[in-house]
């Protein structure tokens, strides 16, 4: 192998190194703070749930009626 293959070839190791490098050098994770965020309440979560699901179900209600009506015009 020529010395320029070997180059090409480490340049995606290099990438790599170089993304580490910043990642623990720049960001710092050790100093970051974990970022606490409040858990709803159960039942919140579940009338959220819900509603997502009404709305899910009168969809898919609108799209058989459309079906319905495609199958009749043919």
């Amino acid at each position: 192998m020529t010395t320029h293959q070997l180059v090409a070839l480490s340049f995606p190791l290099l990438t790599a190194l170089a993304v580490a490098m910043v990642a623990l050098l720049v960001r710092r994770p050790w100093a970051e703070k974990p970022v606490e965020i409040a858990s709803p309440s159960r039942e919140r979560v579940l009338e959220h749930l819900e509603r997502l699901n009404a709305e899910i179900e009168g969809k898919a209600h609108l799209v058989r009626q459309e079906l319905r009506q495609l199958k009749n015009t043919r």
